[in-house]
């Protein structure tokens, strides 16, 4: 399971930093057509827009770069709470049992309480 939300989250990564590169293709593809056609005093404009291009793309690499860490950091705290979890039960099953019970029971009340008031 966890090499499948790995793989997703790679996978996704993958995908979004391919879109940047085509997308930053195809604007200096753009770019260089009306570039062409227009006088060469705008050459500056040209070349200014493309590094406005590729600084738009870098930030699109590095911010996926950052969205996989993250979402590979949250898949970790979620294994290491889960086996934290786990481990208390297993250690204290009568007491897991208790608070279960004490928080069904108060889940009940809330819900309880909300729909008498309908």
């Amino acid at each position: 399971m966890d090499q499948s939300i790995d793989t997703k989250i790679n996978n996704t990564r993958d995908g979004v930093t391919q879109i940047g590169k085509d997308l930053r293709a195809d604007a200096h593809a753009t770019i260089d057509k009306v570039a062409e056609k227009v006088p060469p005093a705008t050459d500056r404009l040209a070349a200014q827009a493309h590094t406005g291009v590729d600084k738009v793309a870098d930030g699109v690499e590095s911010t996926s770069e950052r969205l996989a860490a993250r979402g590979k950091q949250a898949l970790e705290t979620y294994k290491n709470f889960t086996e934290s979890s786990r481990n208390q039960v297993r250690a204290k099953p009568m007491l897991s049992v208790l608070v279960a019970a004490a928080a069904g029971y108060g889940i009940s009340k809330l819900l309880g309480a909300r729909s008498s008031k309908q």
